[in-house]
Protein backbone atom coordinates (compact mmCIF):
# COMPACT_ATOMS: atom_id res chain seq x y z
CA UNK A 1 0.00 0.00 0.00
CA UNK A 2 1.25 3.24 -0.90
CA UNK A 3 0.70 6.29 1.19
CA UNK A 4 0.87 10.33 -0.37
CA UNK A 5 0.64 13.28 1.47
CA UNK A 6 -0.20 16.47 -0.90
CA UNK A 7 -1.43 19.88 0.11
CA UNK A 8 -3.34 21.34 -2.59
CA UNK A 9 -4.57 24.66 -3.37
CA UNK A 10 -8.29 25.36 -5.09
CA UNK A 11 -9.13 28.26 -6.98
CA UNK A 12 -13.48 28.53 -6.94
CA UNK A 13 -14.52 31.10 -9.93
CA UNK A 14 -18.14 32.17 -10.17
CA UNK A 15 -19.64 31.37 -13.14
CA UNK A 16 -21.86 34.35 -12.92
CA UNK A 17 -19.94 37.02 -11.37
CA UNK A 18 -16.73 36.15 -12.09
CA UNK A 19 -15.56 36.63 -8.52
CA UNK A 20 -12.83 34.25 -7.35
CA UNK A 21 -10.51 33.19 -4.79
CA UNK A 22 -8.08 30.29 -4.20
CA UNK A 23 -7.95 27.85 -0.39
CA UNK A 24 -5.66 25.20 0.61
CA UNK A 25 -6.74 21.46 1.60
CA UNK A 26 -4.29 18.48 2.87
CA UNK A 27 -5.67 15.55 0.98
CA UNK A 28 -4.01 11.83 1.18
CA UNK A 29 -4.05 9.99 -1.42
CA UNK A 30 -3.86 5.80 -0.71
CA UNK A 31 -2.90 3.09 -3.84
CA UNK A 32 -3.88 -0.11 -2.33
CA UNK A 33 -2.38 -3.59 -2.97
CA UNK A 34 -5.01 -3.88 -5.95
CA UNK A 35 -4.08 -0.65 -7.46
CA UNK A 36 -6.96 1.03 -6.53
CA UNK A 37 -6.81 4.79 -5.71
CA UNK A 38 -8.92 6.87 -3.15
CA UNK A 39 -8.21 10.40 -1.89
CA UNK A 40 -9.24 11.82 1.76
CA UNK A 41 -9.58 15.50 2.15
CA UNK A 42 -9.26 17.77 5.22
CA UNK A 43 -9.61 21.75 5.48
CA UNK A 44 -8.37 23.55 8.45
CA UNK A 45 -7.87 20.24 10.29
CA UNK A 46 -10.93 18.71 9.69
CA UNK A 47 -12.29 16.37 7.63
CA UNK A 48 -14.51 16.99 4.69
CA UNK A 49 -15.42 16.47 0.86
CA UNK A 50 -13.30 16.79 -2.38
CA UNK A 51 -13.83 20.80 -3.06
CA UNK A 52 -14.72 19.92 -6.81
CA UNK A 53 -17.85 17.43 -5.06
CA UNK A 54 -19.47 20.17 -2.71
CA UNK A 55 -22.36 22.71 -3.57
CA UNK A 56 -20.18 25.78 -3.73
CA UNK A 57 -22.00 29.53 -3.51
CA UNK A 58 -20.21 32.05 -4.40
CA UNK A 59 -19.70 34.32 -1.41
CA UNK A 60 -20.08 37.66 -3.65
CA UNK A 61 -23.71 37.45 -5.24
CA UNK A 62 -24.72 33.96 -3.79
CA UNK A 63 -25.19 32.21 -6.77
CA UNK A 64 -23.70 29.59 -8.72
CA UNK A 65 -22.47 27.69 -10.22
CA UNK A 66 -19.36 27.88 -8.92
CA UNK A 67 -16.10 26.17 -10.91
CA UNK A 68 -13.50 24.72 -9.03
CA UNK A 69 -9.91 24.20 -10.43
CA UNK A 70 -7.05 22.53 -9.11
CA UNK A 71 -3.77 25.22 -9.01
CA UNK A 72 -0.85 23.14 -7.32
CA UNK A 73 -0.25 20.31 -5.77
CA UNK A 74 2.68 19.90 -3.18
CA UNK A 75 3.71 16.51 -1.77
CA UNK A 76 4.87 16.53 1.97
CA UNK A 77 5.35 13.54 3.06
CA UNK A 78 5.39 9.82 1.52
CA UNK A 79 5.03 6.77 3.14
CA UNK A 80 5.20 3.40 1.88
CA UNK A 81 3.82 0.92 4.22
CA UNK A 82 2.67 -2.92 4.18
Amino acid sequence: MFSERVVERYRFTCARCGEHSDDVYQVTHVTDSEGDTFSFYSHGGHPCESPAAEETMCPGCHCGPVHVGLLSRASWRSDITT
